[in-house]
């Protein structure tokens, strides 16, 4: 993929583009993505998962969408949990990788986050890991898991975020703008997709405003748990009980 193609400042006002690129650079990184991940993260990805799916509890015989499921880590550990685990992504190609690597099941579906192939109040909760801040239409999104979410059904959100200490934040920045999109290009050839990553790190909403949005879409008890220093944070709420 080329440099050139490192147009996605100008497609925020359009959702339909912005989706065509991201799906296409998340396609060229499916090789590498997995093995990139556990790398830079040194592994606490897998961690912040854990953390993130208890606030799902309890999960044995309950439905769970996981939503830009990827190739399927929060999906397997869903199922562990014993829970009846959907997953879509919009990225065939990485739908194919997490079922070869029997990370999801059958239960998997190329869908659009923002447009939910299933019925209302379908699910007993829903997931998204590191997925959130590369949807472009998050409103119609935020719509559509509340309406996909049975009443007192709990959202987890799992995602990037820029530390609160400034000493942090710095190291966090270099971290970002250098030791990122080198070891992308490094791993998986494609410069692009991790300068992209980095890009939407620094610029997507603070999680205060994110619980704020949540709020103004219908969802109750928002609490926000940060970790590892900062760099990332647990968002979860739930869908108020009919009154």
């Amino acid at each position: 993929m080329k440099d050139d193609h490192l147009s996605y400042e100008r497609m925020d006002a359009d959702p339909h583009e912005k989706k065509l690129f991201i799906r296409q650079l998340f396609d060229a990184v499916v090789p590498t993505y997995d093995v990139l991940n556990r790398v830079l993260s040194l592994g606490i990805d897998q961690t912040w998962r854990r953390a993130a799916i208890r606030n799902l509890s309890p999960l044995s015989g309950k439905r769970v969408i996981d939503l830009c499921c990827g190739t399927g880590d929060l999906s397997r550990l869903l199922r562990k949990r014993g829970a009846v685990t959907l997953s879509i992504d919009f990225s065939r190609k990485m739908i194919l990788k997490g079922l070869n690597k029997k990370a999801l099941s059958g239960l998997a579906a190329v869908a659009d986050a923002s447009f939910l192939p299933y019925q209302n109040s379908f699910f007993n909760g829903a997931a998204i890991a590191f997925g959130i801040r590369n949807i472009p239409d998050i409103g119609p999104f935020l719509k559509e898991v509340r309406r996909v979410l049975a009443p007192g059904g709990r959202f987890v959100i799992l995602e990037l975020v820029r530390p609160e200490n400034p000493i942090v934040n710095s190291i966090y920045k270099v971290y970002l703008h250098g030791l990122l999109p080198l070891a992308g290009r490094l791993v998986s050839g494609d410069k692009t997709a991790y300068r992209y990553l980095a890009e939407t790190i620094a610029t997507f909403i603070d999680p205060a405003d994110l619980s704020f949005l949540l709020t103004a879409y219908g969802f109750e008890d928002v609490r926000i748990h940060r970790k590892t220093f900062g760099i990332a944070a647990v968002i979860s709420c739930k869908k108020g009980e009919p009154s």
